[in-house]
């Protein structure tokens, strides 16, 4: 019977973990480097809108150049000192241009490397999350998620802890632990069974005499 009350509750929950000190300095490393992607792509859209200026004025002086050239039908030392001005300044936004482009590839590139360590932080935190869950024994999982009244998963640990240490020390605990879970779940029956069978199989115990109490307050 109480294996079964055990079994049909299994399907209830899943396994969780608890942040560390580690994982919250993951986070805040997460949280630098996002922020330096979100300034890089920000100064990528005033490097762009720069390029984009650089380039409408590449244009005019192009046209520019293209009226001053029709006009031009006798050499004029002003119109070849002004037409000599005008390939200047088109050089220089030449190279300004240029220069843009080149810092924006780099930016793009930075960005794209920033992203790529965001996503190998998060790889390695859930890897590290995992490997600490597995680490640790059913009882100490089970007496974590107790202590934050995660009571399904508590259940399930303590359960499990019972199923592999049939003669462990911890057994008349986990079993009144059990039997609380249940009734901070609302399941009084279930509750019931557990704080009963604390009764009978260790009725020396302190976990014995607290379970009468629960009992009687159960029937409330």
């Amino acid at each position: 019977m109480i294996k079964m009350v055990i079994s049909l509750f299994l399907g209830l929950s899943l396994m969780g973990c608890l942040k560390t000190r580690s994982e919250v300095k993951d986070v805040e490393t997460k949280q630098v480097m996002a922020q330096q992607v979100t300034t890089l792509q920000r100064t990528n859209a005033d490097t762009n809108n720069r390029i984009a200026e650089l380039e409408e004025q590449l244009r005019e002086m192009n046209g520019k150049v293209e009226v001053l050239e029709n006009k031009l039908s006798k050499p004029n030392p002003d119109s070849e000192k002004h037409m000599k001005g005008m390939h200047e300044q088109m050089a220089d936004a030449s190279k300004k241009l240029s220069a843009y482009q080149e810092e924006l590839v780099k930016q793009d590139a930075t960005i794209k490397q920033l992203t790529q360590e965001i996503e190998v932080l998060k790889t390695e935190r859930a890897k590290a999350a995992e490997e600490k869950v597995e680490k640790k024994t059913p009882l100490q999982l089970a007496d974590d998620y107790f202590k934050q009244s995660d009571w399904k998963k508590a259940i399930i640990q303590y359960q499990k802890y019972r199923d592999e240490n049939p003669k462990g020390k911890k057994v008349a605990e986990s079993t009144y632990r059990i039997a609380y879970s249940f009734g901070e779940l609302g399941m009084k029956d279930e509750a019931k069974t557990f704080y009963e069978e604390v009764i009978s199989k260790f009725p020396a115990s302190a976990e014995a005499k607290k379970a009468k109490a629960k009992i009687k307050g159960l029937k409330k």
